[in-house]
């Protein structure tokens, strides 16, 4: 039974067309906000070969949905410390029968494999949180990474000087992939070392 507080709602980008349920005390609770929806645009445009996606701080679901729907053979884990949106996340995998949404609770990388490695790592991050939890995931994520694997971040245009800085500390590069009005969407590149 849906409680008083979900709200139903529907995605769609491109050929990509979801059922979700949403909750009123999660990120984004009427639909799809503007930020991950050009994070999903960019990812499925700019880095379409992409077996094993990280979804940190998944929230209910909406870019590792797009993804899985998006690519059947791929493996996506979501994570996320909101023990509601991970609830929420595994009701609307089996919502849209996607059965490569791996999702775990985790405070930040605490719960993933030590072993674990990702072509891609995706957030559109929790940036009110402060700079010391997003400054850690970005410097976490480098470990995560598969050799020639990418973090893409979506997040406020006014933050972009501060996160790329902080990818240029750990990465050594940035690249910004797009931009809207509010959002900007940049990318780490691990190479060889």
């Amino acid at each position: 039974m849906k409680s008083e507080n979900n709200r139903d709602i529907t995605i769609k980008i491109g050929a990509i067309n979801l059922k979700c349920e949403t909750k009123s005390d999660l990120f984004s609770p009427k639909g799809l906000d503007s930020g991950s929806r050009l994070l999903i645009e960019d990812v499925l445009s700019n880095f379409p070969k992409y077996k094993n996606v990280l979804d940190w701080g998944c929230g209910w679901g909406a870019i590792s949905l797009c993804l899985a729907k998006n690519k059947p053979e791929s493996k996506i884990l979501a994570i996320d410390t909101d023990i509601a949106a991970i609830s929420m996340i595994k009701k609307n995998s089996t919502l849209n029968s996607l059965s490569n949404i791996e999702v775990s609770p985790s405070h930040g990388y605490e719960d993933v494999p030590d072993d674990r490695r990702f072509d891609l790592i995706v957030s559109n991050p929790p940036t009110h949180r402060g700079r010391e939890v997003i400054d850690n995931m970005i410097k976490d994520s480098h470990k995560y990474l598969a050799e020639n694997g990418n973090l893409i971040l979506v997040v406020e245009s006014r933050l972009k000087p501060w996160i790329a800085r902080s990818m240029n500390e750990s990465f050594g590069n940035h690249k910004i992939l797009s931009r809207s009005a509010k959002h900007v969407v940049v990318f780490s590149h691990k190479s060889l070392s």
